[in-house]
């Protein structure tokens, strides 16, 4: 089964499919690749099929589920089942059926799905080993790039984001201006990593002058070393491309002369795919974001907000900004305001679990212990129960003076696949401040377990 024709209307829903969320982008071409292979042609499949082409997903859920009692093996009803939870937003339970998948058969698409969701619920240390192996043997894979290209900013590794987002720019199924977009704050995160590898190298001091001197004179000011870079190193070359200089730096990560030529080549290629967006695509939902984006990181939160919320008004369906304008409510640590930002993201789209996880902590950080657990409780009662539910709801539980309780949540949370080690940590607390010295001690041997893998 198909669940979206592949081609220019794919291409057209792909980039539609941004404005909802930009983690979805490539996930229904996923699906029916996955399915085609297997062949499969029962009717609940096909009334599924015709479910997720409405966007009715919770339908094509049931739907899914019918065909699963009918092949309980097959990891392509399992993909789609964790699919059209995806797309609802319940991500831990998209996860599940994604691992049942994965068991059943190893699928570099069904692969990226599961990572495109750990990155999404900031599940980092289990995201990273993930995207070094698709890194290295999918990357020239466009659908299975496409969902996860994102998350290589996520965990701090933007030279695979630049090369990743160099090969999304030609593609037709990718938003233009988002990849320009985010293929330029990849180059920008670059600059700042090679400047920083820089500052700790041998004989840096005349090359980071030179990179001072590019905030009054720009990029003549930045190159202003290059005949002491060239005087210094014989793998330096004024007239490399970033790639060619990437590909030199890997083979000689240690030469100075390198990363510098890294740090400025970077930041040029940054503003020159700026630049070609505000050309190409001046009206850009995707390029107004990355200027609010900017003045967020440039600590101008007042101004970042403003522009996130016209955002709102001119582009309703870009799903991000409710939840990015609380982010950034929540790291000025605007409890109130962040709050507000999150239930309103809520309030469109009632599954997504990273609101909903940075609500209850808004919660908790204004001691509103009761109201947080009154909200989570509902979520752990779910068949595959979120771990940051569990989390959350035992802080709540140990702020109202109950322990006991705390302890209950995070032992069943325990027994679930792959438990987050900050459980077995906060057992470790819970268990020594109740007296439980013995269950503490295990509670620490498998913390330290976890920690090591």
């Amino acid at each position: 089964m198909a669940c979206v024709r592949v081609g220019a209307a794919g291409a057209q829903c792909l980039a539609s499919l941004f404005f909802r969320g930009r983690w979805l982008l490539a996930a229904l071409v996923f699906v029916s690749t996955v399915s085609l292979a297997h062949g499969q042609q029962s009717s609940a499949l096909e009334a599924a099929r015709q479910a997720m082409d409405a966007k009715q997903y919770a339908t094509a859920e049931q739907f899914y589920r019918k065909a699963l009692a009918q092949s309980p093996t097959s990891a392509a009803v399992l993909t789609d089942l964790g699919l059209s939870l995806q797309l609802q937003g319940r991500s831990a339970d998209a996860m599940h059926y994604y691992s049942l998948a994965l068991k059943r058969e190893y699928v570099p698409e069904t692969y990226a799905l599961l990572a495109q969701e750990k990155c999404r619920m900031g599940d980092l240390d289990g995201l990273r080993p993930m995207l070094g192996k698709i890194f290295r043997e999918e990357r020239k894979n466009l659908r299975v790039i496409s969902a996860v290209a994102p998350c290589y900013l996520e965990i701090d590794e933007p030279v695979e984001s630049a090369i990743v987002y160099q090969t999304l720019v030609g593609s037709k199924d990718y938003a233009p201006d988002l990849a320009l977009v985010q293929l330029a704050k990849s180059y920008i995160r670059s600059g700042q990593f090679f400047a920083t590898k820089l500052s700790k190298a041998t004989g840096s001091e005349p090359f980071l002058q030179a990179l001072r001197e590019a905030s009054t004179a720009g990029s003549a000011g930045a190159r202003s070393a290059f005949p002491e870079a060239a005087r210094i190193s014989r793998y330096f070359q004024p007239d490399l491309s970033w790639a060619d200089a990437e590909q030199r730096w890997r083979q000689h990560p240690q030469d100075t002369a390198l990363l510098y030529l890294l740090s400025v080549l970077s930041a040029e290629e940054g503003m020159r795919q700026i630049e070609l967006c505000q050309e190409q695509y001046p009206a850009s939902p995707y390029l107004e974001q990355f200027h609010a984006d900017v003045l967020a990181d440039q600590g101008q939160g007042d101004e970042a907000a403003a522009e996130y919320e016209q955002l709102m008004r001119e582009h309703p369906d870009l799903s991000e900004l409710r939840y990015n304008l609380g982010l950034l409510r929540e790291k000025r640590e605007e409890w109130e305001a962040a709050a507000k930002a999150f239930r309103e993201q809520i309030a469109v789209y009632p599954n997504d679990e990273r609101a909903a996880a940075h609500l209850s902590r808004c919660m908790i950080q204004m001691e509103q212990y009761s109201a947080a657990r009154d909200f989570l409780e509902p979520r752990i009662r779910a068949d595959h129960p979120p771990q940051w539910a569990s989390l959350n709801l035992a802080e709540a539980d140990e702020k109202l003076g109950n322990p006991d309780a705390a302890i209950r949540v995070l032992v069943t949370a325990e027994r679930e696949p792959d438990a987050d080690k900050l459980v077995h940590y906060r057992l470790v607390h819970l268990y020594s401040i109740s007296g439980r010295a013995a269950d503490a001690k295990r509670e620490f041997a498998l913390f330290q377990a976890a920690s090591g893998k």
